[in-house]
C-alpha cells in the first residue's frame, strides 16, 4: 500500500516540506509547499511560531497525519567529533557520556545527544560525529510540535539532513571532499563530506536577513522596502568602492550597485569567514582539500554570489540542484523550487535511504517516537467499518459452513437409515449399532459382505484430502459379483483421480478401480461414475 513520508524543514522565515509517495522500495517527489512563520508574541518561544507555521501548511496539504522527518533549527544544536578505539554500536553507547562530558562544556546528564558514524576502518577505531541540545530546549521543542498536533518520528540536524541526499547530487562514485552550504534567512548552515559520509556539521548565525538590514542601513530606507529592494536588485561581486569615493545614491546606476554589492559584501562577511575557516580547518585535519561546494538555500538566489564565493574561498562553486533526481515528478520538474526544497526532500529521503547505515536521530530513549500505528489517526471511521465488514463476512461465510455441514450430515444420516434398513431390518440412526452389527456378521453373514458401502464410504473419507468437495448420488454393492458403484459429482477431474487413489487404498475395494464415466454437469461440476472390485471375502 502506498504511503506518504513528509520532509519538514522548519526555516526561520519560511517552513517547507517536501512529499514523498512511497511503494514497496520505490518512492517519488510528488509535493512541496511552504508557509511564512508569523512573528513570534513575546512571550512565546520562537518554537511555537515555526510550530504553528508547520501545522497550517501540513494541514492546508493533508498531511497532519503522514509521518513526518524533520530537524532541529539552527544555533539550538552543538557537534563534536569523538575518536574511538572499536565500532561497535554498544560499546560506543556505553563509553560516548564518558567521552562526551570531557569534550563539552556542559553536564552530559542535561544534554539530549546521538552520534552517527563517519570513519571507520577494518582494523576497528572509528570516528563518529556526535549532536548535543539541552534537554530543557529539546523539551521545548517536542512540546510546541505537540501543541499543534505534530509528532515527528526522527529529529536529526540540519546539515547532517544532506548526507540522505549525496548520491542523488554528488554520485555514490565520488569520494572526494565536497560541501554543501545553506545559507537562510537567519543561519547557514555547512557540511563536509568525504568518501560519502559526513565530515563536518556546522551552522552559524548569518544570512539574508543580515543582507536586508545592510541595505535598509545603507539606503537609509525601512526593512520592507529594503527586502523587496534586495530580491529585485541585489548583486555581490562589484568592486567595492575606494575609501575617498563619495557615492550619491542619485548620480549614476553604477554607485547604486556598487553600494548594493558593499552592503551584500559586508553582511555575508561573517558566513564567508566561517566557511573558509571550516575547509581550512578540514583540510589540516584530513590532508584532503575539499574540491567543490554545492550552494542552496534561499539566499543563494543573490546575484553574483556563486562567483564571488568561488572566487573567495579558492574552491569551485555550484548551484545545487536536488530536483535533478530521478524520482522527482513535481509540474515541469519544480525548476523555480530548486534553492528552496533541498533540506526538506533530503529529510524526507531519511524514510528508507541508507537504512544500512547509523543516523542520528535525538528521538531515542525516552524521546522515542510512538506512533508508528499514528496513521490510524483521523481514519477511525474507516478502519472500523472495514473491521465491521470483516467480521459481517466472517460470520456469513461461518453460517454458511454450517449450514452446507449440515445438510452433508442429514445425508449421511439418511444414508445410514436405508443401510440399516437392508442389515438390521428396521430404520435406525444408531451408526454403533449399525457398524458392529456388519462388522460382526450376526445377520445373515452370508449376504453381508466383509466390507459394507457404509463402511468403504467411512474409509474413503479418511483417504481422501478433508476439504475435498464431494456429493455422493449413489452407491451400489454387488454381492455376487463382488463390485461397488459409485456415482456423484465433485469440481473438477482432479478430485475424481483423487477419489479414485483413496478408493486404491481401501481395505476392500482396492482392485480393479476404473473411471467408468467422467463428464461436466449443467452446473460445471464434474460428475462421475466409478467401479470397483472387492479383495474381500
Amino acid at each position: 500500500m502506498a504511503t506518504k513520508v513528509v520532509g519538514l524543514d522548519l526555516g526561520a522565515h519560511t517552513v517547507k516540506v517536501c512529499e514523498l509517495v512511497t511503494a514497496f522500495r520505490s518512492f517519488e517527489l510528488v509535493g512541496f509547499g511552504s508557509e511564512a512563520v508569523e512573528p513570534v508574541a513575546e512571550d512565546q518561544h520562537h518554537f511555537h511560531a515555526l510550530a504553528a507555521a508547520a501545522r497550517r501548511l501540513l494541514e492546508r496539504r493533508g498531511l497532519l497525519n503522514e509521518t513526518l522527518m524533520t530537524a532541529m533549527p539552527p544555533a539550538v544544536v552543538s557537534t563534536a567529533l569523538l575518536d574511538f578505539p572499536f565500532s561497535q554500536p554498544k560499546k560506543i553507547e556505553q563509553v560516548l557520556p564518558f567521552q562526551l562530558d570531557e569534550a563539552v562544556p556542559f553536564d552530559v546528564e542535561d544534554l539530549v545527544y546521538d552520534y552517527q558514524i563517519v570513519e571507520k576502518s577494518d582494523a576497528g577505531p572509528c570516528k563518529v560525529l556526535v549532536a548535543y541540545v539541552k534537554e530543557d530546549t529539546f523539551q521545548l521543542f517536542l512540546a510546541a510540535l505537540s501543541h499543534e498536533g505534530l509528532d515527528p518520528k526522527v529529529v536529526s540536524i540540519g546539515p547532517l539532513a544532506w548526507f540522505n541526499l549525496h548520491d542523488q547530487v554528488v554520485g555514490e562514485a565520488v569520494t572526494a571532499p565536497v560541501a554543501v552550504l545553506d545559507i537562510g534567512h537567519t543561519h547557514s548552515e555547512l557540511a563536509i563530506f568525504a568518501g560519502g559520509h559526513p565530515q563536518q556539521a556546522r551552522d552559524f548565525i548569518g544570512g539574508g536577513q543580515d543582507i536586508t538590514q545592510a541595505l535598509a542601513h545603507a539606503f537609509k530606507v525601512p526593512a520592507e522596502q529594503a527586502e523587496r529592494g534586495k530580491i529585485a536588485e541585489g548583486r555581490i561581486g562589484v568592486s567595492p568602492a575606494s575609501q575617498d569615493t563619495q557615492v550619491d545614491h542619485d548620480v549614476t546606476a553604477e554607485a547604486r550597485q556598487r553600494l548594493i554589492s558593499d552592503a551584500c559584501r559586508s553582511a555575508l562577511g561573517p558566513v564567508v569567514r566561517e566557511v573558509r575557516r571550516s575547509l581550512v580547518a578540514f583540510e589540516q585535519s584530513t590532508g584532503q582539500a575539499v574540491e567543490l561546494v554545492y550552494l542552496t538555500g534561499g539566499t543563494s538566489q543573490l546575484r553574483g554570489l556563486t562567483e564571488y564565493l568561488a572566487r573567495v574561498l579558492g574552491v569551485h562553486v555550484a548551484p545545487l540542484d536536488p530536483l535533478a533526481a530521478s524520482f522527482n515528478r513535481l509540474a515541469g520538474g519544480g525548476a523555480e523550487l530548486r534553492p528552496y526544497a533541498g533540506k526538506a526532500l533530503a529529510l524526507s529521503l531519511r524514510a528508507f535511504s541508507r537504512a544500512h547505515q547509523s543516523q542520528l536521530n535525538f528521538r531515542k530513549g525516552e524521546y522515542i517516537y510512538t506512533g508508528d500505528f499514528g496513521f490510524l489517526r483521523g481514519r477511525v471511521i474507516s478502519v472500523a467499518v472495514a473491521v465491521l465488514v470483516m467480521i459481517i463476512l466472517g460470520a456469513l461465510g461461518a453460517k454458511t459452513r454450517e449450514r452446507v455441514l449440515q445438510a452433508e450430515y442429514q445425508g449421511l444420516a439418511n444414508q445410514a437409515s436405508a443401510l440399516s434398513e437392508v442389515v438390521l431390518g428396521y430404520p435406525s440412526d444408531d451408526v454403533d449399532l449399525l457398524y458392529s452389527t456388519v462388522a460382526a456378521g450376526v445377520k445373515n453373514s452370508s449376504q453381508i459382505p466383509e466390507s459394507s458401502a457404509f463402511e468403504t464410504l467411512q474409509e474413503l473419507s479418511q483417504r481422501i484430502d478433508f476439504n475435498l468437495k464431494v456429493d455422493v448420488d449413489r452407491v451400489e454393492i454387488d454381492l455376487t459379483r463382488k463390485k461397488m458403484t459409485l456415482e456423484g459429482k465433485t469440481e473438477s477431474g482432479g478430485d475424481v483421480e483423487r477419489i479414485v487413489d483413496g478408493l486404491r487404498k481401501t481395505r476392500c475395494y482396492n482392485t480393479r478401480v476404473q473411471k467408468e464415466r467422467v463428464e461436466k454437469s449443467v452446473d460445471d461440476r464434474t460428475k462421475f461414475r466409478i467401479s470397483a472390485s472387492s479383495s474381500c471375502g
